[in-house]
This record gives structure tokens, C-alpha cells and sequence, in this order.
């Protein structure tokens, strides 16, 4: 019984943390005329995003299999779900994103799972800094102006780098031109949403 209730515990102070963490402001989109690119996110948004999340992380918190035999992370932006992680097996990973899809009102589901032994703190550790200079560089980007780094999400798992949210074209080139540079990166995997 004391074990349950301590998963809960931790399952209700990620979700506020997370839900507080949302409610920060997003950047200006850096003068750029309306129309030009998409907007940056509302509060709504990123409570709905949140609510996604919540969702899908439910379901795998009720699975005690899912809990403690794969490593899974849910990242949510413009209500796109993405999953990424090592599960035991085809089956299990086909069943966290069917959950997803059926259960968690995302417009979209991209599964990059992979079976594999869990990941080691190292290579978790490896992912955050990729995902961090990744960040870094593109904060850093001044062509093409309309550019608004509020509007993309850079997940690194595995050495790779996923890249989401609504950007144009040339921005998305920008984009990946400029991080697909940094040292360690095996792949870059565009996940983007395109408005035109």
C-alpha cells in the first residue's frame, strides 16, 4: 500500500511541476508580421498539450510492466505526441502508442520507441546535453527572421534529435542545417508541422 501511494505522490507533484512549468511566458515571435509564420503558443495550448501528456502518462503509470521493464518519455507540443524510449518488446511499444492514440486526444502519435535494453544514466545524461546545445544553437539563429524558437521542441534520445512544432519550410532547414552539426548527433528526425 505504501508503495502505491508513493508513486502517486510523484505522479501528482510531476504533473503540477509540469503544469506550472506551462504556464510561462513564450517568447515574442521577434517582430515578425502577422501571417508570416505560425504564432507562438497559448496558455491554453500548453495546458491542453499538458492534458495530453497527463493522459497518456496515466496510462503507463497503470501498468506496472510499462513502469518498471521500459524507459518511456512523452513529450507533447501542439498536441503532437511524441514517444521515445526502450521497451522489452514490438508488442509493448505498439500497445503504449495505440493507448496514446486512443486515449489521449493528440492529433498526432509518432512512436520512436525502439526494443532495447533500458538506457544508462550516461546516455540519458549525453541526451540532455545534446538537447541543451541544440537549443543553445538555435537561439542563436538570425536568418530567417521570422523565426520564433518558442515554436519548436528539440527531444534528444538515443543521439538522435527530434524537432517539432509548426515552422515554415525555410525555417525548418535553418533549423536543421544548423543542428545537425553539433558532435554526437547520429540523426536528425523532423517531426514538424507545416502550415503551408
Amino acid at each position: 500500500m505504501l508503495h502505491w501511494r508513493t508513486r502517486a505522490t510523484w505522479l501528482i507533484v510531476a504533473v503540477l511541476a509540469l503544469a506550472a512549468a506551462g504556464c510561462a511566458s513564450a517568447p515574442d515571435s521577434g517582430g515578425a508580421a502577422p501571417g508570416d509564420a505560425p504564432q507562438a503558443r497559448s496558455l491554453g495550448d500548453r495546458i491542453a498539450d499538458q492534458r495530453i501528456r497527463s493522459r497518456i502518462m496515466a496510462e503507463i503509470f497503470s501498468d506496472e510492466t510499462l513502469q518498471y521493464e521500459s524507459h518511456i518519455n512523452v513529450t507533447v507540443f501542439h498536441a503532437t505526441a511524441l514517444l521515445t524510449g526502450e521497451v522489452p518488446d514490438r508488442e509493448t511499444g505498439r500497445r503504449i502508442a495505440r493507448l496514446a492514440r486512443e486515449k489521449s486526444g493528440a492529433d498526432a502519435v509518432y512512436n520512436e520507441l525502439v526494443i532495447a535494453p533500458l538506457s544508462s544514466v550516461f546516455a540519458r545524461t549525453r541526451d540532455s546535453l545534446l538537447a541543451a546545445a541544440a537549443r543553445t544553437r538555435v537561439t542563436t539563429l538570425d536568418e530567417p527572421e521570422s523565426l520564433d524558437t518558442g515554436r519548436i521542441r528539440i527531444v534528444a534520445e538515443r543521439a538522435r534529435l527530434y524537432l517539432l512544432g509548426p515552422v515554415t519550410r525555410d525555417e525548418a532547414d535553418a533549423v536543421v542545417d544548423t543542428v545537425r552539426r553539433i558532435s554526437g548527433v547520429r540523426e536528425v528526425v523532423r517531426l514538424f508541422d507545416y502550415p503551408d
